[in-house]
């Protein structure tokens, strides 16, 4: 058998290709060759260490330490106090944060969905990236983590593929976590809510050798029955989630211009998925209520060990990040979600994934601020699918076998043509090679079958921003990116609909970043126009029998919309904040058959994709400690197939908290979705009748923590 990452020759060849037209184009958009960085005066007056300002948050997603106003992209910040106040607990609580970002976490999966850009329900790979410490976290299913000693998360919307190693097509959700330094910190807490939910987190980060070694760990522990009660079987354990969770940090600097970290991740996670209730038929129940016979349990293992390593020199800095990921998915699911013996749906994931990442970015201010790098990702994934049906000769088997060779070059160079205006341009060049073979057994069918294809692509950008006066910065921006093909891992059973092809798109873009009241009050907005080629879609497959699908790129779309954001510190100790995000994603062409009858898609809303997403946010601390915040969370209007039949009228939310921080020690009573505001995470049609999962209902609890 072929090593996992070893890379074929005829891939190296066609990539080499593109790699010196990569190389002659970054070297004629960055002038490295022929100009030399001049330092230019900074326009912003620093302000005092006593305001409470905005402006002076820097983010690293560009690779480089920039302000916020100085990236000409949508981009979108919260700190560890944001996700605090917030009490964000997943990244799924965290996203609500952030306008035209949708965290779809359901049963089936997780999916981060970014200005409208879906797919279909268990896909494996999403438009999104997700980072976390500089690592990609390549699958779906791994999105929704669970957040612990969090520095920040940073948003960029758009393609970011000139930036990150791993390739994105509608942007990148950056979790950036809290490294050990010479300063001793601890914080421990334990926390209990409704529907017996509890959680115990305790971090700590320390010296080892002042200046030279350190240490930091963190474990997070949660368990909670969950709120779907099973009646056939008489469970109220339908929902339950137990988690366990851990990491560790070993950071070596023997030299100030040496900086290693080498870290591990380590969790497992057993959660119940008999959530999917009917909502017609004889079999229906009410909200949070299920009759299911099957097991309907999953569960999740997840290793990572990564090495980064920089050394920063006077004019650049260079970075490595090595990492391996073992990731393990189990799940058993009811076919029918009734009492019947229907049969059970048994899927398992198991996916090894090495990257490595080398790349130099310019450091300090100066005219030219670029970074380049080099990307190589190898992956193993080995999946099964089997349909366990009640009458043998329903029973399938659908084994998948796997690999994907990525290699690839990016880059990007911001240009101070006059103070104040600056051109960005940057450009991506990648090649991938998926090597699959399929194995589909019924008890009268016997198929194996192969796939090995190569494609290679080159992604431009371009952006202009313009810092009209001290505090208003407009900007434009075009990007291309896509999305690669794949393989169809759940209902294949021939050749024909094992793969399908990447996708493709472009993005307009324009803005308008502010700030103002001394850095008191920041408000941003920024409007796009995409369009998505060759969108990879779901349709019924008649060749392949009954109940098969076959993933297609059948269709055109656009996506339309703008984001606000506004956060504000009117007065010492009240913070404001608030962001609207409206992205209208929309079918142009795309003709199928819905049970043998044709249908014309044009004009339908993407799937899985609200149209509108708020929320505000309000939170005062007194300085004798006390606090008090309040959250709304909004969502508009989804559809969960592409029929536009199945859908979801849009919802809000209200999370509210009030406490006391003392000097080492807090307590708070904080509750989720108070006012109990109902609405559906997922629907889906079988055998004429509905299907529906469920939001989560109101919470309450108490949390109480140390920290020195």
């Amino acid at each position: 058998m072929k090593s996992t990452f070893n890379f074929n020759k005829q891939a190296g060849l066609s990539t080499m290709r593109y790699f010196t037209l990569y190389i002659a184009a970054l070297a004629l958009c960055l002038g490295v060759t022929s100009v030399t960085a001049v330092p230019i005066a900074s326009a912003e007056s620093t302000p005092k260490a006593s305001d409470y300002t905005l402006d002076t948050v820097t983010v690293t997603a560009t690779k480089r330490e920039q302000k916020v106003k100085e990236i000409a992209t949508s981009i979108s910040t919260a700190t560890d106090i944001d996700l605090e106040n917030s009490a964000a607990q997943t990244l799924k609580d965290a996203t609500r944060l952030f306008p035209n970002v949708h965290m779809k976490s359901t049963s089936s999966g997780n999916e981060i969905v970014i200005r409208g850009f879906s797919t279909w329900d268990t896909a494996l790979q999403s438009p999104a990236g997700l980072y976390v410490d500089e690592i990609p976290y390549p699958l779906s299913y791994m999105q929704n983590l669970y957040l612990m000693d969090m520095e920040r998360a940073e948003v960029l919307r758009g393609p970011q593929g000139t930036l990150f190693g791993q390739n994105s097509e509608s942007g990148v959700v950056n979790l950036v976590r809290k490294v050990p330094g010479n300063d001793v910190r601890a914080h421990i807490f334990t926390e209990g809510g409704t529907y017996n939910t509890y959680r115990l987190g305790a971090s700590v980060s320390t010296p080892i050798l002042e200046d030279k070694a350190y240490f930091s760990g963190s474990f997070l522990r949660h368990q909670s029955d969950g709120y779907v009660d099973n009646l056939y079987k008489d469970s109220t354990r339908a929902a339950r989630n137990d988690a366990t969770s851990g990491r560790g940090m070993l950071r070596l600097t023997p030299t100030e211009k040496v900086d290693l970290r080498f870290s591990v991740d380590a969790s497992r996670q057993d959660v119940g998925v008999g959530t999917m209730r009917m909502y017609t038929g004889p079999y229906r129940s009410d909200r949070w209520e299920v009759r299911s016979n099957a097991a309907d349990s999953s569960s999740a293992t997840f290793t990572l060990p990564a090495l980064v390593a920089s050394y920063t020199g006077d004019a650049a800095k260079l970075t490595s990040i090595t990492s391996y990921m073992a990731y393990n998915y189990d799940m058993k699911s009811d076919i029918d979600r009734t009492p019947l013996p229907t049969g059970v749906s048994d899927m398992k994931i198991d996916q090894r994934n090495f990257t490595q990442e080398l790349r130099l970015a310019s450091v300090g201010k100066s005219r030219l601020s670029w970074v380049t790098g080099a990307f190589v990702g190898a992956s193993r994934t080995k999946t099964d699918m089997d349909r366990l049906m009640q009458r043998a000769a329903a029973t399938s088997y659908l084994h998948t076998d796997y690999t994907s060779d990525t290699q690839a070059l990016f880059g990007q160079g911001t240009w101070s043509i006059v103070e104040g205006l600056r051109l960005t341009v940057g450009l991506r060049a990648e090649n991938t090679r998926l090597n699959g073979e399929q194995s589909y057994n019924t008890l009268a069918v016997r198929r194996h079958y192969t796939k090995d294809v190569t494609f290679t692509e080159l992604l431009p950008m371009a952006s202009l921003s313009w810092d009209a006066t001290s505090n208003i910065t407009p900007y434009i921006s075009w990007s291309q990116g896509y999305l690669p093909g794949g393989f169809n891992i759940f209902s294949a059973s021939n050749r024909g609909n094992f793969y399908y092809e990447p996708e493709y798109s472009t993005n307009y873009e324009t803005g308008l970043k502010t700030h103002w009241l001394n850095d008191k009050l920041l408000a941003n907005v920024s409007a796009f126009y995409s369009t998505i080629r060759d969108k990879q879609v779901r349709e019924e497959d008649p060749t392949g029998g009954v109940g098969t699908w076959k993933f297609t790129n059948s269709a055109q779309a656009h996506s339309s919309g703008f984001e606000a954001e506004l956060k504000a510190y009117p007065l010492a100790g009240l913070e404001l904040r608030g962001g609207v995000g409206y992205a209208r994603s929309i079918i142009d062409d795309w003709t199928t058959t819905v049970n043998g009858v044709k249908k014309d898609f044009s004009g339908k809303r993407l799937p899985w994709a609200p149209d509108l997403t708020y929320n505000i946010g309000v939170g005062y601390t007194h300085e004798t400690g006390l606090f008090a915040q309040v959250d709304l969370f909004g969502a508009g209007k989804q559809y969960f197939d592409a029929e536009n039949n199945l859908s979801d009228p849009g919802y809000q939310t209200i999370n509210a908290q009030v406490g006391y921080h003392g000097d080492n020690w807090d307590v708070s009573l904080w509750g989720k979705n108070i006012m109990d505001a109902r609405y559906a995470t997922k629907k889906l049609a079988s055998s004429g009748q509905t299907i529906v999962e469920d939001g989560a209902p109101m919470t309450f609890g108490v949390t109480v923590g140390w920290r020195f």
